[in-house]
């Protein structure tokens, strides 16, 4: 009951004095009574006690607490429970330490989602007593104090958006079919589901690896690429509208109406960035498995000829496994999902050129993200490229078909500059495999081109040349 309760029932409520009592010597009876009313159109009807409190389905302690609370204009005073400064507070320090713990627990975020939801997801089989328990002894074996666990529990739901578990979009399908098997489904399935747990460590264990590489030897690159989803135009509010990276970010931009988004396109972006930033290096990409944008030949022809090229010693791309794919480019392209949202709360975005300031302004802290606005002109044409390699892209030397979708690294170079190397497997241990391309094609149709290259909206705009 609230005090606007008490209010209505003071105000339906008066304190009366007979005109006739008869009092006995020495009775504690009161002096006066109280007389109960209802307003009925705008008429005051008094009805008996029994009736009023049958009617708000109240009891009688109600009633004496909203005639003790009350003032002579009938008006209730406020409820002062817990309004004063005595209460008990934290310590500061006890609560910086439960959230550094919890701001160390190695969180990942949506894949897919990320437009959605700003919340973060834990991998694993933790849960908050887990979390506790790890935070309790911590603290002991450091010689801290620490917080009970309901203190712990309130910090971590009200001041964090985490989740336990991450959205099923984002789940790996092969994982999520093992995990809901059958007893004899999961024996008939071990091996694979194991391989594949296997391949996910390797695959990750070898990008750490690349990376430490990279920041001893300054004649390496390793760079990881993605096609970000779609940036809607017009877009605005009205409508419907465990990876961190210090480093260097570039983001290659077009419209719908300049290009589209297949290999042609990526592998262009691809030789933008060769270009700018890979001369006389040994370069290492990683990426997910999409067949139409980064695994084909026509990214490996571009791998060949920018070897041949452009003074790279090496182009190395390693491909990470389905469903575990996420990387540092899923943290650029959430700061600039976060940038668009705090964005549009300004007013809408009109025209595709707005997108550009939103991607460089997106990363706060260290360099701003380099945007790149792809020119029509700046695509080419890898199926000509790839057609004029050779069309020896099936089989290797060992005359074994080449399975594209197994791939798991491809290698390019210079030293070779006729040959692309592969694994079906991660690790050092593991041979490539050899495809070889004839020496005779390959010297007259790429290496006698000058650097020459196609462009593949060239039709667009100029239909009297094939090439440039």
């Amino acid at each position: 009951m609230n005090v606007k309760n008490l209010e209505e029932e003071a105000n339906n409520t008066e304190d009366i004095k007979p005109k006739y009592r008869y009092i006995k010597e020495n009775s504690q009876r009161k002096n006066n009574t109280q007389a109960y009313y209802f307003h009925v159109n705008n008429e005051k009807i008094r009805v008996c006690k029994k009736f009023f409190m049958s009617t708000l389905n109240i009891g009688d302690t109600m009633i004496r607490t909203a005639m003790r609370k009350s003032n002579d204009k009938k008006i209730v005073s406020p409820d002062l429970r817990g309004k004063h400064g005595n209460h008990k507070k934290l310590d500061p320090a006890l609560k910086a330490g439960v959230k550094k713990h919890i701001e160390s627990l190695p969180t990942v975020e949506s894949h897919y989602l990320r437009q959605q939801t700003e919340r973060t997801y834990i991998e694993g089989d933790l849960t908050l007593a887990t979390l506790y328990r790890d935070y309790k002894r911590e603290c002991e074996e450091s010689g801290k104090p620490f917080v009970k666990a309901c203190i712990y529990e309130q910090i971590f739901n009200f001041e964090y958006n985490i989740g336990w578990h991450r959205p099923k979009k984002d789940q790996c399908s092969t994982c999520e079919r093992y995990a809901n098997s059958s007893t004899v489904e999961k024996a008939e399935r071990q091996s694979e589901y194991e391989k594949h747990v296997a391949d996910k460590t390797k695959s990750r264990e070898e990008k750490q690896r690349d990376v430490s590489i990279a920041l001893q030897d300054p004649t390496r690159v390793v760079a990881v690429y993605d096609l970000q989803s779609v940036l809607s135009t017009p877009c605005s509010e009205v409508s419907d509208f465990y990876y961190k990276t210090n480093k260097e970010g570039s983001c290659y931009v077009w419209s719908e109406n300049t290009a589209k988004r297949g290999a042609n396109e990526i592998g262009s972006c691809v030789l933008q960035f060769l270009t700018s930033n890979c001369k006389e290096k040994h370069v290492t990409f990683y990426s997910d498995n999409c067949a139409g944008q980064n695994k084909n030949k026509y990214i490996a022809s571009l791998y060949l000829y920018a070897t041949t090229f452009l003074e790279i010693q090496s182009i190395t791309h390693k491909y990470l496994v389905t469903g575990h794919t996420q990387n540092e480019g899923d943290s650029m392209h959430s700061c600039i999902e976060k940038e668009k949202k705090r964005l549009l709360k300004g007013g809408p975005i009109f025209i595709p050129a707005q997108w550009v300031p939103v991607i460089q302004g997106a990363k706060k802290k260290g360099k701003p993200y380099h945007v790149k606005e792809m020119d029509q002109s700046e695509f080419f044409d890898l199926q000509k490229l790839s057609n004029d390699i050779g069309t020896n892209f099936i089989t290797d030397v060992e005359k074994k078909k080449v399975k594209w979708t197994e791939i798991k690294i491809m290698m390019v170079t210079k030293d070779e500059p006729d040959s692309l190397f592969f694994k079906y497997d991660y690790g050092d241990d593991i041979p490539y495999s050899k495809i070889q391309f004839s020496v005779v094609a390959f010297n007259n149709n790429i290496k006698n081109r000058d650097e020459e290259f196609y462009e593949t909206y060239k039709e667009r705009s100029d239909k009297g040349t094939s090439g440039i």
